[in-house]
């Protein structure tokens, strides 16, 4: 089981193993921008999902996904923005995914999800790492007995 870890400090990244996920979320005007970083997978998708959950009920008139910090997506992570993108056509198309790494966007090519989700043409977003610092985080991890092992190697 994964223990979802809130971070609340301004001046540093708590990274507590190799193997979790950093959600950054911060309105931004009319924007609400989900900066994603590490491994979107069957262990931290839910996370993610609520997260958005959360931003689609809000009045944000758009919804910005950045995949740049991404390292790596499942299937559970595709499954995730299959039925974001479902809901964002909807609810007025809100949804607008920044292109990830290569070996991220390799992935949704490959399953035939390039074509199918809203991925912005470069340039079309602003940046989110431009902003001041996000002022929420979560960050999924490994459960503590796990980490204690990889500490030391």
């Amino acid at each position: 089981m994964f223990r979802q870890h809130a971070v609340h400090s301004r001046e540093r990244e708590v990274l507590c193993a190799a193997e979790q996920l950093i959600i950054r979320s911060e309105r931004d005007g009319h924007a609400h921008v989900i900066e994603l970083i590490g491994e979107l997978d069957m262990h931290t998708a839910e996370v993610f999902e609520n997260e958005l959950k959360r931003v689609e009920g809000t009045d944000a008139g758009e919804i910005i996904v950045d995949l740049r910090g991404l390292k790596s997506i499942g299937a559970d992570g595709l499954k995730t923005f299959i039925h974001a993108s479902a809901r964002s056509r909807r609810d007025g198309n809100r949804l607008l995914l920044v292109h990830g790494p290569d070996q991220v966007q390799k992935t949704f090519e490959m399953t035939g999800l390039l074509s199918r989700l809203p991925f912005a043409g470069h340039g079309d977003v602003r940046s989110p790492s431009h902003s001041p610092r996000s002022r929420a985080r979560v960050v999924v991890s490994r459960p503590i007995r796990d980490w204690a092992g990889s500490a030391a190697g």
